[in-house]
């Protein structure tokens, strides 16, 4: 599905992760968006550190920012790490101890912001000889009577050519937030990143949107290139 016909299907998305391959196949494109409804939410952009990305503020924050300050995008080599959380840094820190992906977010729950219980979403991508390939995970609650349990779904593809995938953290706008449900939604990647990004960032609700960053990568020669879009900035 489009890309742009998936993000008019709501107005509320909170977070969300995109990966995927150009339909000639030698470039891989992520993206990675914020969106927030509080004004401490609204209040950040990103920044960009070589080829990783951090959050920044507009304006000094008050109150705990535990939950909303990261860095989303890392690149560790053959690696490129995504996330919407902490999570990001157990990641990498797996990874330079030759543990997997799924033994990193083995030891990850939800996040603690009730009524919401906001999913841990992330993804890693890998490059290879030809090509490359991508894990996608996500960590929610799940409601019982009485109780909060944690289950953790992932998702390994290979790339291929024209076709992606999108998660993200919310299922629809409303209150409580409830948690995404199902695997990625199957997205079709244009062939170029600028309009790779125009097709998230003009269909992303303007009242809630924050935040976009694309990346592309050359899979042989692993060159990159960033565009990066923050509101009112």
């Amino acid at each position: 599905m489009l890309i742009s016909h998936l993000l008019n299907t709501q107005r509320y998305f909170g977070r969300g992760i995109l990966v995927g391959a150009t339909p000639c196949g030698n470039y891989a494109f992520w993206g990675y968006f914020l969106m927030g409804r509080s004004a401490q939410s609204q209040n950040r952009l990103f920044v960009q550190d070589h080829h990783d990305i951090h959050i920044a503020f507009k304006t000094p924050p008050s109150g705990d920012i535990s939950l909303i300050f990261y860095p989303p995008i890392i690149h560790q080599d053959p690696h490129v790490i995504i996330t919407n959380g902490s999570q990001t840094q157990v990641i990498a820190q797996a990874l330079n101890k030759k543990e997997s992906f799924y033994q990193a977010l083995q030891t990850q729950s939800f996040e603690p912001d009730s009524p919401h219980f906001t999913p841990r979403i992330s993804a890693l991508i890998q490059l290879k000889d030809q090509g490359f390939s991508y894990q996608m995970s996500l960590i929610k609650a799940l409601r019982g009577a009485n109780t909060l349990v944690c289950s953790r779904y992932f998702y390994d593809y290979e790339s291929l050519p024209g076709r992606g995938h999108f998660l993200h953290t919310y299922a629809h706008d409303a209150t409580p937030l409830p948690s995404f449900c199902g695997e990625p939604k199957q997205i079709a990647i244009p062939p170029n990143l600028e309009e790779f990004g125009a097709q998230i960032w003009q269909h992303l609700d303007p009242t809630y949107k924050v935040a976009l960053c694309v990346q592309s990568m050359h899979v042989h020669t692993h060159q990159v290139q960033t565009l990066i879009f923050n509101k009112d900035t």
